[in-house]
């Protein structure tokens, strides 16, 4: 059985690093995969299936946080202790009952402890990108390329830290993992991270889909993910009671915000769907950053993300809200 990640990078990759003449290289593997082992559901958490017209799989998927440690963290993100900090003070509150009776109603209770300071460090959201040189019906194997969606750069001062968490990400999914040259230049991977955005001309919430799905059959979820999404963009109706859309495309990623001024846009990647950006004055620039970027915490005081969690729209009516109120009158 394939080790489930690793502790630290094994000596077989670090070998052929040194074979590697690039300095921008990729994790990835070539692999294959028996019919049987497909059928059976192997990699289904991937989305790759055997269907009435042969292999089916997605270009691009975002690894499930269920795979492990890397996986969850590339999707949550995570927080570490740090234990080499001063202790920090926080406040616990418990609603209790008034004399050990709910009946007679509750109060606040709240006292003080300490801890040890947390760094939070934001997810990344890497997809694993596949391809298969025949996907046709009746054969007894397939071989499917795997590649992490990130070029890392061998003279970054990070590169050990990236290598060992995409080595983990490709490990945790395929059960096999492996450095390449990268197909690319680093120059060429950040260029497709910029958005391209357009204006949406006025119509109507079907017509607006229509044009956001580019032709393509939604499955139900996404149909409803986006006709929800749609109907929220356009409750955010600012004082002029007007609301813009903008459509945004970033590769195979999808965008679809609310432009409530010229100068204030809320938006969110229509894939994901884990988080809402509502950002101020130089939106189209903040656009083009990627999301390590944004949670770097370089542009905070331009820029809101809220995650997709109970509230969250109630969270951004109120960011828009206090936005437009302490905007200058003659602004």
């Amino acid at each position: 059985m394939p080790k489930k990640n690793f502790r630290k990078i094994p000596k077989s990759i670090l070998l052929k690093l040194e074979k590697i003449n690039t300095n921008q290289i990729v994790i990835g593997c070539v692999k294959t995969f028996s019919a049987n082992d497909i059928k059976i559901g192997l990699l289904n958490h991937l989305s790759i299936k055997l269907t009435d017209s042969g292999l089916s799989f997605p270009n691009t998927i975002l690894p499930s946080k269920n795979r492990g440690k890397y996986s969850d963290r590339n999707k949550n993100g995570y927080e570490i202790k740090r234990k080499d900090l001063p202790m920090e003070s926080y406040t616990v509150s418990v609603d209790a009952p008034n004399y050990g009776d709910r009946g007679r109603g509750t109060h606040d209770v709240s006292w003080t402890k300490e801890r040890y300071q947390r760094e939070f460090h934001a997810p990344e959201s890497l997809k694993i990108r596949m391809e298969s040189p025949n996907n046709a019906l009746g054969q007894d194997t397939y071989m499917i390329k795997f590649e992490v969606e990130e070029v890392i750069d061998k003279k970054s001062r990070d590169f050990k830290e990236r290598l060992l968490k995409d080595l983990n990400i490709l490990q945790e999914n395929i059960g096999f993992c492996d450095v390449l040259p990268a197909g690319r230049t680093l120059k060429e991977y950040l260029e497709t991270l910029s958005v391209s955005w357009e204006i949406l001309p006025p119509g109507t919430r079907e017509e607006t889909l229509a044009r956001l799905s580019k032709g393509r059959t939604l499955s139900e979820p996404e149909r409803k993910d986006m006709e929800d999404r749609y109907d929220f963009f356009q409750s955010l109706k600012p004082t002029n009671g007007k609301v813009t859309l903008v459509y945004g495309m970033s590769g195979s990623e999808r965008y679809l915000g609310a432009l409530l001024r010229e100068d204030f846009v809320v938006f969110e990647n229509m894939e994901y769907g884990n988080a809402v950006y509502v950002m101020f004055e130089d939106w189209k620039t903040l656009s083009q950053k990627s999301r390590v970027e944004l949670l770097s915490g370089r542009y905070g005081k331009n820029f809101e993300r809220i995650v997709h969690k109970k509230g969250w729209k109630d969270l951004v009516r109120k960011i828009i809200k206090k936005y437009i109120t302490n905007l200058p009158k003659n602004k």
